[in-house]
């Protein structure tokens, strides 16, 4: 039996994770992830309230609740001055927000026909049952009455106010099997728990440290398992057998005990009869030990044995504390599987990287499946997680992306990006994606990069100057904004994840980066090329059909020319802003270069004197122009190009000849010298290109 697909509805910020916007649940393991606050944990809790407890509160609705709950109040008080409020709350009951889990689950003859049978809506040939969870209003006519005697006594304060404090008195928590236009029965949470067996194992923020005054995490785990093992069958087996040997072995202790007390106390227990007490005849003081199993498991500590030593748990690092942790309550449910004889179990690790180093996050997953197979535990696993590295490890498909959108969560779903047997795959809205761009994304990103699911905003860059310089240009535009008081967010306070991409494939990350819908700047380079004729030994080569053969050359953006230029960036040509030519492109208006979420940058045309344009090719000309006195006065300490700029007498030569500076960076393979030159020097400017991109990305 497998979990397939999970719908809520109203719960936190899960308002509508209904139909397309579902989860679908991985066979072995689905990987939730999603920036801070995007309801990954909320997520983990609706199981636990409906599968465990059952008891909610006010604060477990969403927000987008509130207004359907005054609207629908504020009809009711429409009814009932036309006396029609009976009618009204029968018809309306069903519109009255309240929480939903819909559980869709895949059945095979090999479950247990018995526990499936009540969930079970019609005789089809469907394998799958579908179960709802709701805490729903009833007695809607009640309810509805009540918050109006509340309301007119005080009309003054929000109708929220009242239905909060009242919502617990008139809704319900009901579980039934579920199809479409019928009406089922109701079935008992310990209907579910004969099929349903879940484990949560939440975030570890503190684990046992060996300094700590409270119990051993694993304690508690240990004392489950010995209570769920001693309510087992009385049948003797070698299993209970050991359990009386450590009852009998306590219970020795404790005799042991007493006497040792009676004799170290015994000056204590005299000089209590001193002064009369007990003041009851023949009566006297005896202390006794009171160990029992539970003071067993509570004082439970992991040591480690290093040769002939005993080290403590400490030693070995919180991270592998809380692996032991994960570990034992893993095993400890296995004991609850074989008990109860679930079908379908479920075991939410939440923010499993916690204290971990990155090798052990990388290869965690691997590992917990790997120890559930061993063990022979059938178990679905969901980890809500934030480390990079436990989903650079994942399969790419089971990878489900949670989106903060409007105060609501939409669910992404990897699956979209998983490779069919076509040329091309289509998604939902019927948007097309290539083979080879799937493929590529998908070994990028669970190989290379994979941290722009938790970044509130993506910088794409293509070169390794701009990537080893952006925290300086990140430092510099937060001074900017600072300094000017513009109503801008200062970049360092957010989480921004910078990818370094080949300007040949960065436009393969379209689709991808609109899947996410998180803001992205794409910092690139222009590229300037002309088109020239191919010629061998000075004689003009023709292809087949008789035309000229041609070739691009990489050449300076020169303003006499600027008609035949052209732009070889994939990027510009195939994305944003869609244009090969470098006239256009220069020409472009700001809102050209930008596409919902998404703005690229690229050098801009400098004008020197009139009618005569300046342009850098890529980063390091666009430099050199927007810096040219800083390089003159500089020029002894950039050690990277002083040779041969030394002979410039000031800045204008600077600028005049930035082209050739540019190729001689690039042709010596300079650029990693020339970045790290500029580290360590501070009075340069961002150049424009780049500074106009980050401001726009700080709106």
């Amino acid at each position: 039996m497998k979990l397939v697909d999970v719908e809520v509805r109203n719960y936190r910020m899960l308002y509508d994770l209904t139909i397309k916007n579902s989860v679908r649940i991985d066979k072995q393991t689905t990987v939730i992830v999603g920036k801070n606050n995007s309801g990954k944990t909320s997520f983990t809790h609706i199981f636990e309230l409906f599968l465990k407890s059952g008891k909610f509160e006010w604060s477990d609705f969403s927000s987008a609740c509130h207004l359907e709950f005054k609207r629908i109040f504020n009809e009711y008080l429409s009814s009932k001055n036309l006396g029609k409020e009976k009618e009204f709350a029968e018809i309306n009951c069903k519109y009255v927000p309240s929480i939903q889990m819909m559980l869709t689950i895949e059945y095979s003859d090999q479950d247990n026909w018995s526990n499936i049978r009540p969930l079970l809506t019609s005789l089809d040939a469907s394998n799958q049952v579908r179960i709802l969870f709701s805490y729903a209003l009833e007695q809607a006519d009640a309810f509805f009455e009540h918050v109006y005697k509340e309301h007119i006594k005080d009309p003054g304060k929000d109708i929220i106010e009242y239905i909060s404090h009242l919502h617990h008195l008139y809704y319900k928590y009901t579980i039934r099997p579920y199809a479409e236009d019928v009406q089922t029965s109701t079935v008992s949470l310990q209907d579910i728990k004969k099929i349903i067996g879940t484990a949560f194992i939440a975030a570890q923020r503190e684990v046992d440290d060996g300094n700590s005054k409270g119990n051993s995490k694993l304690s508690n785990v240990f004392q489950r398992e010995y209570k769920n093992r001693s309510l087992k069958s009385t049948e003797i087996n070698k299993e209970e057998r050991e359990m009386d040997n450590l009852n009998k072995e306590v219970s020795k202790a404790n005799s042991e005990i007493d006497e040792k007390l009676d004799a170290f106390f015994d000056e204590f227990i005299s000089s209590y009869a001193a002064f009369g007490y007990p003041n009851m005849e023949d009566s006297t003081l005896i202390l006794k030990s009171n160990m029992s199993i539970t003071n067993v498991f509570q004082g439970i500590k992991l040591f480690y044995k290093d040769n002939d030593y005993l080290l403590p748990e400490k030693y070995n690092g919180l991270g592998y504390s809380n692996l032991i942790y994960i570990i034992s309550e893993i095993l400890s449910f296995r004991s609850s599987i074989q008990e109860n004889g679930t079908d379908l179990n479920l075991i939410f690790i939440e923010e499993p990287e916690a204290h971990m180093h990155p090798q052990l996050q990388s290869i965690l997953i691997q590992r917990v499946n790997a120890f559930l197979e061993a063990n022979q535990i059938q178990a679905q696993v969901i980890i809500t997680t934030h480390s990079s590295h436990i989903v650079s490890n994942s399969n790419f498909e089971s990878i489900r992306y949670f989106l903060r959108n409007n105060r609501h969560v939409v669910v992404k779903d990897m699956m979209k990006f998983s490779v069919k047997d076509k040329d091309t795959i289509k998604d939902e809205e019927d948007t097309e994606y290539d083979i080879d761009t799937l493929q590529f994304l998908k070994r990028y990103i669970t190989l290379v990069k994979c941290d722009m699911f938790f970044a509130d905003k993506v910088i794409m860059i293509e070169g390794l100057c701009e990537r080893l310089l952006m925290p300086m240009f990140l430092e510099k535009v937060d001074a900017i904004i600072k300094s000017s008081q513009l109503p801008l967010k200062i970049l360092s306070e957010q989480y921004i994840s910078v990818i370094e991409v080949s300007g040949a494939y960065m436009h393969k990350f379209k689709e991808f980066i609109e899947f996410l819908e998180v803001k992205t700047l794409i910092i690139t380079d222009i590229d300037c090329c002309m088109r020239t004729e191919v010629k061998k030994e000075g004689i003009t080569q023709y292809n087949q059909d008789g035309s000229i053969k041609t070739r691009l050359k990489k050449c300076e953006v020169q303003e006499n020319k600027l008609a035949d230029l052209v732009t070889t960036n994939p990027t510009l040509k195939e994305w944003l802003p869609g244009s090969v030519s470098i006239k256009e492109l220069l020409d472009m208006e700001q809102n050209k270069k930008q596409q919902g979420n998404v703005s690229v940058s690229y050098q801009n045309n400098v004008l020197i004197t009139e009618n005569k344009v300046k342009c850098g090719r890529t980063f390091e000309e666009a430099f050199l122009i927007d810096n040219a006195l800083f390089i003159f006065q500089n020029k002894d300490r950039l050690s990277s190009i002083s040779k041969f700029i030394r002979h410039f007498t000031d800045g204008q030569a600077i600028l005049d000849n930035s082209y050739s500076i540019y190729e001689h960076i690039d042709e010596r393979d300079k650029k990693s010298n020339f970045a790290f030159d500029l580290m360590y020097l501070k009075d340069w400017n961002v150049p424009s290109y780049i500074k106009e991109g980050l401001l726009w990305l700080a709106m």
